[in-house]
């Protein structure tokens, strides 16, 4: 006598239930079972579909939830995000308000007073390749000036390594020189000291 076969797969345990729902009957006098031997049998099949189905619904129902918490996030939890970042330039805003409504987080340990952002520069794919590691700041400002130039101007706030941008040159043809720094960035505020000044030629 071959084993006894019994799917294990929801997909294959909803399908093979209702095909023995459908068929018992055909082989129920081959198998001397009474009406009540059938109707339990069918029930059984009956308990089988509905809970594989049960969770089949569960699992649509899930992954329904799943998105609609993450479209949440995204959008109402950017706009809290804004108004959190709008409340914490009120002229009376102090950081035991903050801790108090969990919108920043305090550790002994991190001494930003004397962050210092580490980023470095290259060309890459005809674009200014920016990558910075953020040692537990939010980002950075990244600044850059022509080589030899006084002004900083500001380029962005980056919070993802790396961070690639072009730009038009001055004169088609001609390189430009210029040097890029950058400051950490936590709770919208630069900390530290700047960055290593480092130097591209953009445009070869």
């Amino acid at each position: 006598m071959s084993r006894t076969f019994f799917p294990v797969s929801d997909a294959m345990l909803l399908l093979w239930a209702m095909n023995y729902k459908e068929k018992i009957g055909i082989y129920a006098t081959v198998f001397g079972m009474t009406p009540e031997d059938l109707a339990r049998e069918i029930e059984y099949c009956d308990a089988i579909i509905a809970s594989v189905n049960m969770v089949g619904s569960k699992k649509t129902l899930y992954q329904s939830a799943v998105q609609a918490r993450t479209k949440t996030v995204a959008t109402e939890g950017g706009a809290l995000r804004a108004n959190i970042g709008h409340h914490k330039t009120a002229p009376n805003y102090t950081e035991v308000i903050g801790l108090d409504l969990g919108i920043v987080t305090h550790n002994a340990a991190l001494d930003f007073a004397n962050y210092k952002a580490k980023i470095s520069a290259e060309l890459y794919g005809g674009m200014v390749r920016i990558k910075f590691r953020k040692m537990y700041a939010d980002g950075i400002n990244l600044y850059r000036r022509k080589k030899g130039g006084v002004e900083w101007g500001f380029v962005a706030r980056i919070t993802k390594s790396p961070f690639d941008y072009s730009f038009v040159l001055e004169v088609v043809g001609q390189p430009e020189h210029w040097e890029y720094r950058a400051f950490g960035v936590v709770d919208d505020t630069e900390v530290g000291f700047p960055s290593d000044i480092v130097e591209v030629i953009y445009g070869i």
